[in-house]
């Protein structure tokens, strides 16, 4: 209502009202410029290529137990896998029931492999190449590149040239890899202990030169194995073929030394057995069954 100057007067909860409002811009405008600043000195790209290349090769071997899980077109599928992997191509993975009776069995011994599928009752082997481990793992990985996986990191491509820049909304590194026809994006965080920065990895997407994704990892939940920085979940897709796998790790243990009988391949034991390639179709046909008298 208008004062004896003439002047309208504000109620008390017009003022309030204004007050909020006035808060409210503040605010928004306050969150729009919000920074993250590195809680460490800055690197170049050069720099954090050296560390990261000095990260995953600190991983030697790995001893894991884990909830796998990928998809098909019945549903989610999975299972508890028990797993080894030491450098040089060396490979194990139990899958098993929830019985604990074995379901299938991968080794790798670096140049070859052998699965045997209790379910189907089969044994096949052949190379070890990334389209025959997928045959279990679902995602197609180079040997060394799945112990680099299982140890919380990511594989990374031959390049020219990288590219370094801070995100400071979400406070990650990012780091772009340019190969001569392929491209990696990798996201991380750091955190600085005793004078060293330790390297979470969030995301790692790698791409064609069309832009196609070939590899995209996802990684969370992460804590410290043996002053290693190692992620809980690990999530791998490649959508060119169509495949994702899921690894939540109940168990993590990180260089210790493997029993060297783990790798070794598992014989047919009087299964079918069928060599395998990346163009073999599996047989389906079921093994006959033995007669009694």
């Amino acid at each position: 209502m208008p004062d004896r100057t003439g002047r309208t007067r504000r109620s008390p909860r017009a003022l309030e009202l204004v007050a909020l409002a006035v808060v409210a811009l503040v605010g928004l405008r306050a969150g729009s410029c919000l920074r993250v600043d590195r809680p460490y000195k800055p690197l170049s790209a050069k720099q954090l290529v050296a560390a990261l290349s000095a990260r995953a090769n600190a991983v030697r071997s790995v001893r894991a137990e884990t909830r796998m899980a990928h998809q098909t077109n019945q549903g989610k599928v999975k299972a508890t896998v028990r797993l080894m992997a030491e450098r040089g191509g060396k490979l194990r993975f139990d899958a098993v029931s929830p019985f604990d009776t074995p379901l299938s069995t991968l080794v790798a011994n670096g140049s070859d492999f052998a699965l045997v599928d209790a379910k189907s009752n089969r044994h096949y082997y052949g190379p070890a190449s990334p389209c025959n481990l997928a045959r279990l793992l679902r995602v197609r990985l180079r040997p060394d590149d799945v112990l680099t996986l299982l140890g919380g990191f990511t594989p990374m491509i031959a390049h020219e040239r990288a590219e370094l820049r801070w995100d400071e909304r979400a406070g990650a590194e990012v780091l772009t890899l340019h190969g001569s026809n392929r491209k990696q994006v990798i996201r991380l965080q750091g955190s600085s202990a005793n004078g060293r920065v330790r390297w979470d990895l969030l995301s790692s997407e790698i791409s064609d030169a069309a832009g196609m994704v070939l590899l995209r990892i996802t990684a969370k939940d992460h804590h410290t194995v043996k002053s290693l920085r190692v992620p809980r979940v690990i999530s791998v897709e490649q959508p060119v073929y169509k495949t994702s796998l899921d690894v939540a790790f109940k168990k993590h243990e990180i260089n210790l030394a493997l029993p060297e009988v783990a790798f070794k391949l598992p014989s047919a034991g009087g299964m079918p057995s069928q060599r395998v390639d990346c163009a073999t179709r599996l047989s389906t046909t079921k093994a006959p069954e033995k007669k009694t008298k």
